[in-house]
């Protein structure tokens, strides 16, 4: 039994992996999509990966085998557990590119890197995709790319419950115009019994997330954590049967107290994604203008604490989530 979070570009960076893995320590993370060209060229090859941050996957998205090869070989060494393809992001700059969704079309090519990536590494691979591309729900396209990559290697499927619609609508329409077909994800995972089929798209609740879980034993959540981080508490407390009371200041305490030296002299990206934790509180609008009024100053990072002393008596009230 599984909860993934969804790897999301601009999001799933190491600070806010870092804030998920206080709040929760059963939650498998996922990187945000890296192409093989950013890994290979920037300072993301230097990432080593922290004990406290396991399990941890590293999304990488590309359309060279050999560059795949060199990425294999220094994720490796970073320790990441998993290595997961992206051939699901719809994009229109990643489809320039020549990868994401549109390579759901060249399975063989896709199949390729599977190999030569597991020729080169011992770190399990995995794939995240759609059900298919445009408005058609015929399946053969996504059944024939399921069968090619399996059989060269790739054992474990992230599936998108929606087709990905590679022209005429935006990135963020992709994730609510295309229909949600559960029912599709299921009919691929009783195609193929010898593969781990996880399922991702539009789960946004507990009751869900458990009737999933009976089916799938893997569920995958993004923009729901991301923009409301303490249902992580709720999913730790109800689904993985963790009795722990929450504290959102002792999570913001901990959490300023991991940052390096380096990270707290980048304010913008080590703050900007606490803004949601007290979403749907009487607070959260006195928290949004403390973390901005923060970025913008001069004031060290840890002045972020200072918000709990100035709203003491109203922060008792709605601090237990």
């Amino acid at each position: 039994m599984k909860i993934f979070l969804a790897p999301m570009v601009g999001r799933t960076d190491k600070y806010f992996r870092k804030l998920v893995r206080i709040i929760s320590p059963n939650i498998v993370l996922f990187t945000e999509m890296i192409t093989v060209d950013s890994l290979l060229r920037g300072r993301f090859k230097e990432y080593i990966v922290k004990d406290v941050e396991h399990p941890v996957v590293i999304q990488l998205a590309g359309s060279d085998k050999n560059k795949f090869i060199q990425c294999a070989e220094i994720i490796s060494e970073q320790g990441f557990d998993e290595i997961n393809l992206n051939i699901g992001c719809p994009s229109s700059k990643v489809v320039k590119g020549g990868f994401g969704a549109c390579q759901i079309e060249t399975p063989s090519q896709i199949a390729e890197y599977v190999d030569a990536i597991k020729s080169h590494t011992k770190t399990p691979i995995s794939i995240k995709t759609r059900l298919g591309l445009g408005y058609e729900h015929d399946l053969r396209k996504i059944i024939d790319f399921i069968d090619q990559t399996s059989n060269a290697g790739c054992d474990i499927y992230y599936i998108h419950a929606r087709n990905a619609i590679l022209n005429g609508i935006s990135t963020r329409k992709n994730r609510s115009i295309p229909k949600l077909r559960y029912d599709d994800v299921f009919k691929l995972k009783e195609m193929f019994p010898d593969v781990k089929i996880f399922i991702n798209g539009g789960i946004e609740d507990i009751d869900q997330i458990e009737e999933m879980l009976k089916i799938y034993n893997g569920v995958m959540i993004g923009r729901k954590i991301y923009n409301k981080p303490m249902f992580l508490a709720e999913i730790e407390n109800k689904v993985f049967s963790n009795s722990k009371i929450f504290s959102i200041e002792e999570i913001v305490c901990e959490y300023i107290d991991e940052l390096d030296a380096a990270d707290t002299m980048n304010k913008l990206f080590a703050l900007k994604h606490l803004t949601n934790l007290y979403k749907g509180t009487g607070l959260s609008k006195r928290w949004r203008k403390h973390l901005h009024n923060l970025i913008n100053s001069n004031e060290p990072i840890d002045n972020l604490k200072n918000f709990y002393i100035e709203n003491y008596n109203e922060e008792k009230k709605e601090i237990i989530c």
